[in-house]
């Protein structure tokens, strides 16, 4: 029987709707062998999605996702197979997480001045335990409120980098996040590039840096996107990552266990991972 992989999703503790356990036990119901979670600039939910993992029995790799400070602040890179106690990992989020509260009442000031009072407060309490306060937490608060019907048109009309209550937040430069990565013990993959703009591009900037993996399966990478990237990790002797990238039903429909990855990509992942650690 064929199996399956999802190596990029997104829990409570940062902008998803459902727990690490959740996501472990959805993953089991649709026969994926290999899940990990990978918060944004979180790691609070690996222990217990390592626990989730372990009691129904499928494996699991510790990751995060990391937002930069390049393409407007859309280049992620994914972290795999990390230290999530390692001093290196825990002195960046804390840096991360204070941007994003900061961010919060800033754009907050802008909704106000737009005739829309939405109290961070509010922002907060709907985040409730995520690590990762974000952008979806404040148009969830703009919904509940009635200023808009669909967190869709808060980004399109306000959060999308450009808008009016859109803020630039503090984030590490690619290098720094792939040596974060590194001295966690961890490999580092650029995350969904075909969805990025300027990302592409990009690419062969970050080779120098120590990019490990390309993510190349993701549901909303076109054919010749996959092709290319394929390609691209051949030519230069990096591994390959996918996955769905689902945060619940907080975005519409859940893709976990619905998009499914080839299980050689972990196999192909965690074999990169074991040659780099014993070089």
């Amino acid at each position: 029987m064929k199996k399956y992989i999802d190596l990029h999703t997104h829990s409570t503790v940062s902008d998803g709707s459902w727990t690490p356990t959740r996501i472990v036990d959805r993953a089991k119901k649709y026969g994926l062998s290999v899940i990990a979670i990978t918060d944004h600039d979180a790691v609070d939910g690996i222990d217990e999605e390592a626990e989730a993992a372990r009691k129904v029995g499928i494996d699991y790799i510790p990751g995060i996702e990391i937002s930069t400070a390049w393409c407007h602040g859309r280049m992620h890179i994914l972290g795999y197979f990390i230290d999530n106690h390692s001093q290196s990992i825990e002195e960046l989020l804390k840096k991360l997480q204070d941007s994003r509260k900061d961010r919060v009442f800033k754009i907050c000031e802008r909704l106000k001045a737009l005739g829309m009072d939405v109290p961070p407060d509010l922002v907060f309490e709907i985040a409730g335990n995520a690590h990762s306060v974000g952008r979806p937490h404040i148009a969830t608060a703009m919904i509940k409120l009635g200023f808009i019907s669909n967190l869709q048109t808060a980004f399109n009309k306000y959060l999308s980098y450009g808008k009016s209550a859109y803020v630039t937040r503090w984030a590490p430069t690619p290098k720094d996040a792939i040596d974060i990565i590194h001295n966690a013990g961890g490999i580092a993959s650029i995350a969904h590039c075909g969805v990025t703009e300027g990302c592409i591009d990009n690419m062969p900037k970050l080779l120098p840096l120590g990019l490990d993996s390309v993510e190349v399966y993701y549901p909303f990478h076109k054919p010749h996107q996959i092709e290319y990237l394929k390609k691209f990790a051949k030519d230069n002797n990096l591994a390959v990552s996918g996955g769905s990238d689902c945060h619940g039903t907080v975005r519409g429909e859940p893709l976990l266990g619905i998009y499914k990855v080839p299980y050689e990509v972990y196999e192909i992942l965690s074999e990169y991972h074991r040659r780099k650690s014993e070089a």
